[in-house]
């Protein structure tokens, strides 16, 4: 194992020092806050970089943990999509007394399919040809929510497929347990063979990873990514962790360089919580106007057309892995 000072070591962000194999971190920052239409506060992860480093995702939102008071918290109200394919993860929805029926989206689609999302749960929603859903908070309700938004695209062959959503529950999908005393575990949302777990959650058309690290104080894992993702970022949502040898701090996101193998990962003295996303790239334009995204002006203009004219959303499948 070569050290630190040998000459097989690259030059990571702020110039740290990075093994041969490891994958270094190209560039690490502190995304903005900005108000979304819903009215509440979100971290806008992926801001300000290029799509095409970021390709195939779109966009990555997390509304910050916090306490919410009766009716602070809306939910999003009905509302389109087309061209792409959506995956939100509800880290945490607890009442501020403890577990309560009141913690938890209540989901509803364009063909008034419903369902209820908990903490862990996790949605693949394939926007395709286009559907329509909401997903609201009852106002009754007050407890610590920590939510993140995933968006991926889709290539132009499959824009317009026939919509489908995937509603997995927490416990459906795979957490390994990678180190003991300290603990480190992954959770496996998107992602084929990953340290020997296979989610039940499939991208069909996009190869793509998304994976939840926890580590306890002093826990060190180390992950290898498939070599045809070659967009590979990653979001501390806790914690002050070492993040393939760039010190990083809650709110950091890092985008990792497309050499190397490794992505390493190592708490400080605290607990750390990491989220991971690799993808195959899809390598086409992307002309994007809020719900929808496809690969020219004038495909957006008839997506407005179509939503005008009610023609927008397609025959829904929608698969409940409980």
């Amino acid at each position: 194992m070569p050290t630190m000072g040998s000459s097989l070591c690259s030059k990571g962000a702020g110039g740290a020092l990075v093994p041969e194999g490891v994958i270094a971190v190209e560039q690490k920052t502190r995304p903005p806050q900005r108000l979304e239409g819903g009215g509440f506060t979100i971290v806008d992860i992926m801001s300000g970089l290029p799509v095409e480093r970021l390709d195939p995702f779109l966009i990555w939102h997390e509304l910050p943990r916090k306490l919410h008071q009766p009716g602070e918290m809306p939910g999003a109200p009905l509302h389109p999509h087309r061209g792409f394919s959506e995956c939100p993860y509800a880290k945490e929805i607890v009442s501020k007394d403890g577990p309560s029926e009141l913690d938890c989206f209540i989901g509803r689609d364009h063909e008034n399919n419903k369902h209820l999302m908990r903490t862990g749960d996790f949605e693949f929603g394939q926007a395709g040809q286009g559907f329509e859903h909401e997903g609201l908070i009852d106002p009754k309700w007050t407890g610590h929510l920590h939510f993140f938004q995933l968006w991926i695209n889709l290539p132009r062959a499959h824009k317009m497929d026939p919509p489908s959503i995937i509603n997995c529950a927490s416990s459906r999908l795979p957490v390994v347990e990678l180190t003991s005393s300290p603990n480190a575990t992954v959770k496996v949302l998107l992602g084929e063979d990953v340290f020997g777990a296979t989610s039940p959650v499939i991208s069909p058309h996009v190869p793509a990873q998304y994976l939840d690290f926890e580590l306890d104080a002093g826990a060190q894992v180390s992950h290898a990514p498939p070599p045809n993702m070659q967009t590979r970022l990653a979001y501390v949502y806790k914690g002050s962790p070492i993040v393939s040898n760039t010190a990083c701090a809650r709110g950091d996101f890092v985008v990792l360089s497309n050499n190397g193998q490794l992505l390493e990962l190592q708490a400080s003295s605290e607990a750390a919580g990491v989220l991971f996303i690799a993808g195959q790239k899809i390598g086409e334009p992307v002309v994007q106007h809020g719900p929808f995204v496809m690969t020219s002006r004038a495909e957006i203009e008839k997506c407005f057309r179509d939503y005008q004219q009610g023609r927008l959303c397609g025959k829904m499948t929608r698969q409940i892995l409980d």
